[in-house]
């Protein structure tokens, strides 16, 4: 994961599926591209041009830990 703060990890996400520029975190170099930019597939999955890490986001949502809030046993 990009980041082991949840919160982070989100914000990361949803500036990605919102299309917005997103400077690689790992080097710092390069604005993220869509990985499957010619073949206009999907805009889940980015790739950084510069030290070519993939961010395959629907992975990375499903791999953050679980809010605090949601783990908490209900109460009846």
């Amino acid at each position: 994961m990009v980041t082991e703060d949840r919160d982070t990890a989100v914000a990361f996400l949803k500036k990605l599926w919102c299309e917005e520029k997103v400077v690689c975190p790992k080097c710092g170099k390069s604005v993220l591209e869509h990985l499957h930019k010619k073949a206009k597939k999907s805009n889940c999955d980015w790739k950084c041009p510069s030290c070519g890490e993939i961010y395959r986001t629907i992975h990375m949502l499903k791999a953050l830990p679980r809010d605090r809030e949601s783990q908490k046993p209900m109460e009846g």
